[in-house]
């Protein structure tokens, strides 16, 4: 069985927004500019070191991806782009004048689909800001391009109901929506008020699960799917629950460094380009995350959902000993109460 990788590579740390709860620090972030081919010859030299099957996705980050020159991601891409083993993405907040290179680039490089984010309140500055990303889905699905939208479960959000937040989505011009929970990371360590409470963001899950199937909406809610599927085939330990995204992913910040989870990458520096890929990998900083990945209190490991959560992403912040795991979710899609076994309701 073939292995997976994903490699974030950070254009640049910096972005004309400033999210409330970016984790790069928004405006203030980074503003070195990646080198291509720099870049590319590490991400070669990475890929070495793995079995030839192994399936690569990478993923352009920032920051926001499409700040820096398009032609320096295009020389990145390029290295890539015809590998059989190779997929790439960009997740972009889309609040910029897209020209007809960046649907071009998108079409080409990236499939004809492309991420981006969506935070009603804590997103952008103004009106005009959120008109020009809603006329720029509008292009980008005239042309053909799809769209995967990211959603910040935020504190705000959680406040409003499942039907608000379907009625949202549906007047979007999307494909999908994947819902992100927060970690303390960035922008967010200093503005904790966009946090909700950790039952609320459950109960919020919840509620919008039922919602969507019955209303059966034309786009997807990818991250309700993704959990309904894993216990309908019983492949638990995957998505957020598999716990090791320290193992099998990178992050190149524009800088050079080098770490693991991209949310948590401008801090936590393991290694830089210049060291080679083996310093990466061997690094003490590495290992330390890959050891806090695995390791579990006894409050999850005596958990009800335990097996089904697998203790979901370690990264997530805990709130007088309530996790931010979904629990009352996986309860309710398994049939589960606390002490019965597991009856797929799904």
């Amino acid at each position: 069985m073939s292995t997976h990788k994903v490699i974030y590579v950070k254009t640049t740390g910096t972005c004309n927004l400033n999210c409330q709860h970016c984790f790069t620090n928004g405006k203030n972030g980074d503003k070195t500019q990646f080198d291509p081919e720099v870049t590319a010859q590490w991400v070669s030299d990475f890929m070495s070191k793995y079995p030839a099957d192994t399936q690569y996705h990478m993923e352009f980050h920032g920051g926001e991806p499409f700040l820096v020159p398009l032609e320096n991601l295009i020389r990145f891409a390029d290295h890539f782009v015809d590998l059989p083993n190779v997929t790439m993405g960009a997740n972009s907040n889309l609040t910029f004048k897209i020209t007809e290179d960046h649907i071009g680039f998108i079409d080409k490089y990236l499939r004809g689909y492309v991420g981006t984010s969506w935070d009603h309140w804590i997103r952008w500055s103004n009106a005009k800001q959120k008109a020009l990303w809603e006329s720029n889905l509008t292009l980008l699905k005239s042309r053909g391009i799809g769209i995967g939208l990211k959603a910040s479960v935020s504190k705000q959000l959680v406040d409003m109901t499942a039907d608000w937040f379907l009625d949202q989505m549906g007047a979007l011009s999307i494909d999908d929506v994947s819902l992100e929970r927060l970690t303390v990371d960035g922008n967010a360590k200093v503005n904790r008020e966009v946090f909700p409470d950790n039952e609320d963001q459950d109960n919020w899950y919840l509620a919008l699960y039922k919602h969507y199937k019955e209303r059966k909406p034309t786009f997807k809610i990818k991250t309700l799917d993704i959990i309904e599927q894993k216990l309908k085939t019983g492949m638990v330990k995957v998505d957020t629950n598999c716990r090791n995204c320290e193992q099998n992913l990178v992050t190149i910040n524009s800088d050079g460094s080098l770490s693991g989870c991209p949310n948590a990458a401008p801090r936590l520096i393991h290694a830089k380009m210049d060291e080679g890929v083996d310093a990466f990998i061997s690094s003490d900083g590495r290992i330390d995350q890959i050891a806090k990945e695995l390791t579990w209190g006894n409050t999850c490991l005596s958990c009800d959902v335990f097996d089904l959560c697998g203790g979901d992403c370690h990264r997530l912040p805990w709130q007088d000993g309530r996790c931010g795991g979904l629990k009352n979710t996986l309860r309710h899609l398994s049939g589960r109460s606390t002490q019965t076994n597991l009856i797929l309701k799904v």
